[in-house]
C-alpha cells in the first residue's frame, strides 16, 4: 500500500528497469494497493479510555469529544458513535463520539431496592438523592426479616424533583412491629 500512488499503478519491479533478462525469465512487480479498511468497532458503553485503546488496536482514533447529559447511560461512558460499529473506514482515521455526563443535575433516577435489606435501601435512596418515605411492613416467614418487597416509584423512573420512595418491608411477625411502635415514645 501507498498513498503517493493510484491504486494499480507499478512501484517497483525486480529486475530493475532497463535490465536484460533471459527470455522465460519471472520479473516480480509491486503494484500499489487501495488503503486497507477497518471494521469500527462498538465503543457504547465504554469508558473514554477504554475507547482510545479499543480505537487504538484497531489502527483508529477519537476525532472529536462532545458531552452531554444522557440518563440512559452511566457517568462518563460513550453513549453515541460516529460511524457507527460494524462500518468500515481507512486506517489512521477519526471516530466522532459522545459522552454521557449521567442525569442532568437538576433529576432523580429511582435505583432498585427489592431485594435488599431496609439499611441498604436508605442507602442506595440516600445516594440517589431520594428519601424512604412511609414503610410497610409485610409478615413473611420465609424471608430475612427487613427485606425490600416492593417500591412506590419503580425502578429507572426519572423524577424533576426529590421524592419519598415508599417500601413494603418483609418481618417475621406484624405483632413484633406493632409492639416496637406502641412502645416508641
Amino acid at each position: 500500500y501507498t498513498n503517493k500512488v493510484a491504486e494499480g499503478i507499478v512501484v517497483d519491479q525486480y529486475p530493475k528497469p532497463n535490465m536484460k533478462v533471459k527470455t522465460g525469465r519471472t520479473v516480480r512487480l509491486k503494484i500499489s494497493t487501495s488503503e486497507k479498511l477497518v471494521f469500527i468497532p462498538n465503543l457504547i458503553g465504554q469508558s473514554l479510555r477504554s475507547a482510545e485503546l479499543i480505537l487504538q488496536q484497531a489502527g483508529l482514533l477519537i476525532d472529536t469529544v462532545y458531552f452531554e447529559y444522557n440518563p440512559e447511560y452511566p457517568y462518563n461512558t460513550i453513549a453515541w458513535q460516529y460511524p457507527k460499529a460494524n462500518d468500515t473506514m481507512k486506517k489512521g482515521f477519526g471516530i466522532q463520539v459522545t459522552v454521557s455526563k449521567g442525569l442532568p443535575p437538576d433529576f432523580y433516577q429511582v435505583p432498585n431496592v427489592i431485594g435488599l435489606s431496609l439499611n441498604q435501601a436508605k442507602e442506595y435512596l440516600a445516594k440517589a438523592r431520594l428519601k424512604v418515605g412511609k414503610i410497610s411492613y409485610h409478615e413473611d416467614q420465609d424471608l430475612v426479616p427487613y427485606t425490600v418487597l416492593d417500591q412506590s416509584i419503580s425502578e429507572g423512573t426519572v423524577l424533576d424533583r426529590a421524592m419519598n420512595i415508599d417500601l413494603v418491608v418483609s418481618v417475621l411477625d406484624l405483632q413484633d412491629i406493632f409492639n416496637q411502635l406502641t412502645n416508641e415514645p
